[in-house]
């Protein structure tokens, strides 16, 4: 907004300043000095103008990224509130993204969970917030794990799918993902589900 003030007010000052010094000039000036200083100040009018435009422009600029990343996380926030409404349910969950190949109900719900964490990831790096090195780094975390490698073979095609079809952004995102799950199915098995997990409650 900032931008767009200024900008605004030199292009008034430019528009005006002519007709202030009309009125201020006295009867007797020499016109054609005048007239030499008015090109001297056209040339000047100019730049300034210039400056006031790109102002503008930036301003624009700005609005429209602050709109998107407005729009995104809204959206964001849908799917997350359809996801929890989900997973709190099984008769819902059925309904949401079948498996294709057979799967038990615990295991559906917790790719259910990791894909929301890689749409977490992909919302931050539209953005901006998280930068390709950064992203890597999570990603290498992120598929440490056997749920993670697992939902992303049986997800990772329907992702690839989608993010090609998109923006540049996306398809760098899921270029990385792809890449980071290969290193790290490179790298060897995935870590061990953390002992609570299937140790009974001793409360």
């Amino acid at each position: 907004m900032a931008y767009a003030v200024l900008g605004l007010g030199l292009l008034g000052l430019i528009a005006s300043t002519p007709f202030v010094l009309a009125a201020l000039a006295p009867t007797n000036s020499d016109w054609g000095k005048l007239g030499d200083i008015s090109q001297t100040y056209g040339a000047v009018s100019v730049v300034l103008s210039a400056i006031a435009l790109a102002g503008v422009a930036l301003s624009l600029l700005y609005q429209v990224r602050q709109t998107r990343t407005s729009n995104e996380q809204a959206i964001r926030d849908s799917h997350l509130q359809l996801a929890m409404l989900a997973l709190s349910d099984p008769d819902l969950l059925v309904a949401w993204s079948p498996p294709g190949t057979p799967v038990d109900l615990k295991r559906h719900r917790q790719h259910l969970v990791t894909s929301l964490a890689l749409g977490e990831l992909l919302q931050r790096f539209r953005i901006g917030h998280l930068p390709v090195e950064k992203l890597a780094v999570k990603l290498d975390g992120h598929f440490r794990g056997e749920i993670a490698r697992e939902q992303w073979e049986r997800e990772g095609p329907g992702w690839r799918r989608t993010m090609e079809a998109g923006d540049r952004r996306d398809r760098v995102f899921v270029r990385l993902v792809e890449e980071r799950y290969q290193a790290a199915v490179t790298a060897g098995p995935a870590s061990a589900l953390l002992e609570f997990q299937d140790r009974p409650d001793s409360s």
